[in-house]
């Protein structure tokens, strides 16, 4: 096979394209699809990467192919690519942006009689999350013709500025530090081994994820990523990269910040989680995503389950939270049917929040899902006081002494002392297992045997307290204790007096007060 004469060698730094380019010009003083034609190569083979378009380009030229396939974006099909041992998707490479730095292509130049030949495309210039030279810390700019000729990333075409205009271009460009992010997929494309968390995804998914986080960190949530420039994008990697590179628990920490933002904002208790977490939610959360976003997405779903007011069957992120970890007040009252300020009133009382929560909104106060569904079930559930001598076929006082031992307990677990509507009531289900209790455990009999009275006659004879010989019924301190068949609640069961004065020693200090 006729070889080209005189060699010029692939340099370790350029993409096959790049070489491919300065080969045409070195040669034939041309463009590079007319060149490519006369070898038999076909354009869209070298830019898919395709292995025997690069073979044979390398042959011709007599070159080593494997620094150059070293530096080949492959391929792969349905936008899917491969460079050394990493995959991605078309969006981690620049597309059919050419991007360069006017002060490296100026030095390429220096020297040189033909710069068509000495123009180098830097492989990293491909690299979506590569925007600053690590060289001389200039942003790239970025050129597009809108045409076939973007495919082919031609330098002579797209960058047609001569030396003196590059570095003129290279006078105005922003100066700024790579990120950090930068670094590590350069290294990672290296072989190289960085924080584990980040070592552990797709060189595209913790790209992207570190991006998405550090746009919302640093530009607010408001942002979008179409309005970033280079310069903007380089600034969010390099803020969110301080998170990444702490692993999960560092991403929740820059997770928090943004949700301590929303609160200083005055959004308290809102659920838009849009005005929370920004263009990194609406990535997560969009029905047109299609790619594995990586554990990027995990992370923030059960972080917001962690810490924010979620709804029972609501649907986070692509998945349905069948039980909430926490609710406000408001979320919890409205799903159960009571009102969220009485609802607060009774979780203050029994001790499930701080009273500073009168302080703030309901919406605002977060309470553990499941005790304050069950508390807000019990409100609906609520029996007045003063209803129950009727359910319970009892007297007022004795209806008294059932709260005061704890057999019943107000709804606020106050023992009926604070005044209002609920701490009046008491729990219906609390009041219907003491009448099953009644109605199960006492034998029946259909009039009072001899030696046996009704507890208020029992209290009276023994001088003893009616809570007394409550806790001595339904403690089983009483072995003969029996039920009148055809007189329901309390005012049906009958003790046997004799029995009943011996309660004060048979009772123990651990069941005073005694809970059914």
């Amino acid at each position: 096979m006729a070889r080209l004469f005189p060699r010029l060698p692939f340099v370790p730094d350029e993409t096959p394209l790049s070489w491919a380019a300065r080969l045409a010009a070195f040669h034939t003083g041309g463009r590079l699809v007319p060149f490519l034609n006369d070898l038999g190569i076909a354009l869209v083979d070298l830019v898919a990467g395709a292995t025997e378009a690069i073979t044979r380009l390398c042959d011709i030229a007599d070159q080593d192919p494997d620094p150059v396939l070293h530096n080949t974006i492959h391929a792969l099909g349905e936008r899917q690519f491969l460079l050394r041992d990493e995959s991605f998707a078309a969006e981690m490479t620049t597309g059919p942006e050419t991007r360069f730095c006017p002060a490296c292509l100026a030095e390429d130049e220096a020297g040189g009689y033909r710069p068509d030949a000495l123009r180098r495309g830097r492989l990293i210039w491909r690299l979506q999350p590569v925007r600053v030279c690590p060289v001389h810390h200039l942003t790239l700019i970025s050129r597009r013709l809108n045409r076939w000729d973007d495919i082919a990333h031609e330098l002579s075409v797209l960058v047609p500025e001569g030396q003196r205009a590059l570095l003129a271009l290279a006078e105005t460009a922003p100066v700024q530090q790579p990120s950090p992010l930068q670094g590590y997929v350069l290294a990672r494309l290296e072989g190289q081994s960085g924080p584990a968390w980040a070592d552990g995804q797709g060189i595209e998914q913790v790209t992207r994820a570190t991006e998405m986080l550090g746009g919302v960190l640093e530009f607010g949530t408001q942002a979008k990523p179409a309005e970033l420039s280079m310069a903007d994008w380089n600034r969010a990697s390099n803020n969110a990269w301080s998170y990444v590179r702490q692993g999960e628990d560092g991403v929740r920490s820059g997770l928090g910040m943004l949700q301590q933002r929303a609160v200083e904002r005055g959004m308290v208790g809102h659920r838009n989680r849009f005005a929370t977490f920004g263009m990194l939610y609406r990535w997560l959360s969009s029905p047109k995503l299609t790619k594995d976003p990586g554990p990027i997405r995990e992370l923030l779903r059960q972080h917001i389950i962690d810490t924010t007011d979620i709804l029972p069957q609501e649907k986070l992120l692509g998945e349905i939270v069948t039980m909430p970890k926490w609710g406000s007040i408001s979320s919890i009252a409205k799903s159960g049917g009571v009102h969220p300020l009485t609802l607060r009133d009774v979780l203050i009382a029994r001790r499930v929040i701080p009273a500073k929560a009168k302080d703030q909104p309901c919406s605002a106060t977060l309470v553990d899902f499941q005790i304050g569904h069950e508390v807000a079930l019990e409100m609906r559930r609520a029996v007045a006081v003063t209803a129950l001598p009727g359910l319970l076929n009892a007297s007022r006082p004795m209806v008294t002494c059932l709260i005061n031992t704890g057999l019943l307990a107000a709804l606020h677990g106050g023992n009926g002392q604070k005044q209002g509507k609920v701490s009046r009531s008491i729990d219906g289900l609390r009041v219907e297992a003491l009448i099953n209790k009644i109605n199960q455990i006492f034998p029946k009999v259909e009039s009072a045997p001899a030696g046996h009275v009704k507890l208020a006659k029992a209290a009276e004879m023994s001088r003893l307290p009616m809570e007394v010989i409550l806790i001595g019924v339904f403690g089983h301190h009483l072995e003969r204790v029996l039920r009148l068949q055809r007189e329901p609640g309390l005012g049906g069961l009958l003790v046997d007096p004799q029995e009943v004065k011996a309660l004060p020693a048979r009772i123990p200090d651990k069941d005073m007060p005694f809970v059914l």
